[in-house]
């Protein structure tokens, strides 16, 4: 992950118009590819399966080693897995090059999409609590819940949403190096909100619903 202090904080890399008067970015990055790879497109569970795949038909093949048909069927079966976990890994890197994740103090925002970028802003008010794992190799993502009654298009998280959640897409920040840090700002920056919504709400003497997000552990990341 490219994370950095935007150098003009009214802007968000990608988005051509500036952030409202008074917002600001407080974190912004990319996913790094190689967690991508591997937590989204499996790399790693893909090149075991072949080397099993592979010693199973060393173990059981008939043929002769070293013959003709022998070397023919080796070759077969090395390049269509070198395919495979080209095709996954390329993917990966694509997701990642493609992919900006932003957080403001007002909003979340995903500029995401391999053939046709667009932006998807989530201000805080939709998002009711926010989850974070993290990897044995150190990354992690963070999960956003979506308040009941709003929703958001499965096909244009794809795949920054949790799996098997079409009815009521989750979108996920992927291949975080540091996703406590950016969870950690995400809580603060909901915080600091709520209590600027607050505070206006009781100096023009009206009352406003409290809200706040709840940062919970994500016990299995690989299931998101």
């Amino acid at each position: 992950m490219n994370g950095r202090d935007a150098e003009e904080p009214r802007y968000i890399r990608g988005v051509p118009h500036p952030l409202p008067d008074g917002e600001r970015v407080l974190w912004e990055g990319a996913p790094s590819a190689r967690a991508v790879a591997a937590h989204v497109f499996h790399w790693r569970l893909l090149a075991v399966y072949f080397g099993v795949m592979l010693a199973f038909w060393f173990a059981s093949t008939t043929e002769a080693v070293g013959t003709p048909v022998w070397w023919s069927a080796l070759l077969v079966r090395v390049v269509l897995a070198g395919f495979v976990l080209a095709t996954a890994y390329l993917l990966a890197r694509l997701v990642a090059s493609t992919t900006w994740y932003a957080i403001t103090s007002e909003r979340v925002v995903l500029r995401i999409g391999m053939v046709l970028s667009m932006s998807i802003n989530i201000p805080f008010s939709l998002i009711g609590a926010a989850g974070v794992g993290r990897f044995r190799d150190g990354t992690g993502q963070v999960l956003l819940q979506i308040t009941p009654g709003h929703r958001l298009a499965y096909i244009a998280l794809w795949p920054h949403c949790r799996v098997f959640h079409v009815n009521q897409p989750q979108p996920v920040l992927r291949g975080l190096v540091d996703p406590e840090r950016v969870a950690e700002i995400l809580v603060e920056a909901v915080a600091r909100a709520t209590a600027h919504e607050t505070t206006s709400h009781l100096a023009r003497g009206t009352t406003a619903a409290p809200r706040a997000v709840e940062r919970r552990a994500v016990p299995e990341p690989a299931s998101i």
